[in-house]
C-alpha cells in the first residue's frame, strides 16, 4: 500500500476564513479521499475522506461531509462538523459542532462539545478552576 503525502498548501488566491486568519490555507473537497499523511504549515479545511494522520501548525476545520480515521490529529485549534475516529490533540481550543460524530480522545487549552454532538472519548484540557471552586 502506497502512503500518499500531502502538503496542505493552496495559493493566495483560495482563501479559507480561519481563527487564525492565515492566507496559507488549503482545503481538500468532497470528492477528494487521502490514504496516508497529510501535514503542513498553514491552516486546512477537510471536506473529504481521510485515512491517516494529519499534522498542521495552523488550525484545522473538519467539514460536516468529511470522515477521518486517523490515530492522531494535531494543530493549533480543532473545529469539528463530521466525523472523526482518532485522537484529537490542540495547542489552542477543539470545538465539536452540532454534527460532529467522534470516537478518540480530545485535549486542548479547552473543549467545547456542542449539543447535538456525539462524543465517544476521554478528555483532556488544561484550564485552572475558579476561586470559587477550589480548596475549602
Amino acid at each position: 500500500m502506497a502512503a500518499l503525502m500531502a502538503q496542505a498548501k493552496t495559493s493566495a488566491a483560495r482563501h479559507i476564513p480561519t481563527r487564525s486568519g492565515s492566507r496559507d490555507a488549503g482545503a481538500l473537497g468532497t470528492s477528494v479521499r487521502i490514504r496516508g499523511k497529510i501535514s503542513g504549515e498553514g491552516d486546512l479545511q477537510i471536506l473529504g475522506s481521510v485515512e491517516g494522520d494529519v499534522t498542521v501548525r495552523g488550525d484545522l476545520t473538519i467539514g460536516e461531509s468529511a470522515r477521518i480515521e486517523s490515530e492522531t490529529l494535531e494543530a493549533s485549534a480543532v473545529n469539528i462538523a463530521g466525523e472523526v475516529k482518532g485522537d484529537v490533540t490542540a495547542t489552542g481550543p477543539v470545538r465539536l459542532g452540532p454534527t460532529a460524530r467522534v470516537h478518540g480522545d480530545l485535549k486542548g487549552s479547552e473543549i467545547s462539545i456542542d449539543e447535538g454532538a456525539q462524543f465517544s472519548g476521554r478528555i483532556e484540557a488544561d484550564f485552572e478552576l475558579p476561586a470559587s471552586l477550589g480548596k475549602r
